[in-house]
């Protein structure tokens, strides 16, 4: 029964992390859901021929290669808009080598250990050192983004 009261925190805090965003109204920088996979918009452009229906080339960045792709899409597809929590984390240290996959083993505030693999990193694997701040960007429970902080807080 409804007694007017608030939503608990947990599902009032998430609500808005899918919301269908239409596919005119996007713009460059935002975070959605293609095709089972998180991208960042890097490029958005409208076209149109003739008397035809309006289509949008999109640019974007797949989060959890780094690999850069474009898609055409017709006017009225929407895509779910994805708003990431931050998390920072630091580099306690890396495992693995050889043949076995390389780790990357991080600690956010709470010291909570997050491992993931180094192809996570793939443009900043160089940056991966002991106590290196890390930048993780969540939906729920999964890894959206990465990012890696330089020396500087850059």
């Amino acid at each position: 029964a409804w007694l007017g009261r608030a939503p608990a925190q947990s599902s009032a805090a998430r609500w808005f992390g899918s919301l269908k965003e239409d596919i005119g109204s996007v713009r460059k920088g935002m975070i959605l859901q293609h095709q089972g996979l998180y991208i960042e918009v890097k490029e958005w452009t409208p076209t149109k021929s003739g008397r035809g229906a309006q289509a949008f080339n999109l640019s974007y960045e797949e989060l959890d290669t780094g690999k850069t792709t474009s898609s055409k899409f017709t006017s009225g597809t929407k895509l779910p808009r994805v708003e990431p929590t931050k998390t920072e984390c630091q580099v306690m240290y890396l495992s693995g080598g050889g043949t076995e996959e390389r780790t990357v083993v991080l600690a956010d505030d709470e010291y909570n250990e997050i491992e993931m693999p180094v192809s996570r990193f793939y443009a900043h694997s160089s940056l991966l050192v002991e106590g290196a701040k890390v930048v993780l960007y969540k939906d729920e429970d999964a890894i959206v983004k990465v990012a890696v902080l330089k020396a500087g807080g850059q």
